[in-house]
């Protein structure tokens, strides 16, 4: 697997780092991670292959649910992040929007004592947008860092993953932050503190 040469260490993360920041803090703001030239491998997203370079680092764990032997090496060369041997035990878990909705109940939330000690799940989405369209659907989100409410039409998202992400963060403190990451480069943020809702 080729090491990108493209993407500073440095620079990119930085920058990177701080729109998932921005996301995060104000849940429904879409970012865009389009500047830096990477060629994941299929079945990745190209911003959830950016997303794990600014997050991963030797000290946390990943999960790759799609295509997982030619991500987790991918992952592995750019980022020096391992591989977890188990969804239960990763710190950032990587999925599609279609994926069996099981899953999620199989990442970490956290416990009582340490609730940071939850996952990230990063979700590759067909697309985000502002105006709904064939298919998509509508999210609500409410909540910390959203003034009443902000609404997202999401493409290539199961209503299934919704309801089991919504369940896992039930009780706040404990729960999973989530990153969705569309084809064209954007992204959206969905902590655990949101209380979302779709149709």
């Amino acid at each position: 697997m080729v090491r990108e040469i493209n993407y500073s260490e440095v620079f990119d993360s930085q920058k990177i780092f701080r729109k998932i920041l921005d996301s995060m803090a104000r849940p429904g703001k879409i970012n865009n991670l389009v500047e830096v030239r990477i060629t994941p491998p299929l079945q990745l997203n190209t911003s959830s292959a950016l997303i794990g370079f600014a997050l991963l680092n030797p000290d946390v764990s990943f999960y790759s649910v799609n295509n997982q032997d030619e991500v987790n090496e991918y992952l592995k060369v750019n980022t020096s992040s391992t591989p977890a041997l188990s969804i239960n035990d990763a710190d950032f878990v990587f999925i599609h929007g279609n994926a069996m909705d099981e899953i999620i109940g199989s990442i970490k939330k956290g416990e009582l004592e340490y609730p940071e000690d939850n996952a990230t799940l990063i979700i590759d989405v067909e697309k985000i947008e502002t105006l709904p369209t064939d298919q998509s659907c509508q999210l609500i989100l409410r909540g910390p860092g959203v003034k009443s409410e902000e609404i997202i039409y999401i493409k290539g998202i199961a209503n299934e993953i919704l309801a089991e992400i919504k369940n896992a963060n039930n009780e706040y403190p404990l729960g999973i932050d989530v990153i969705l990451s569309d084809k064209e480069g954007n992204i959206i943020c969905i902590p655990r503190t949101n209380n979302f809702s779709w149709n």
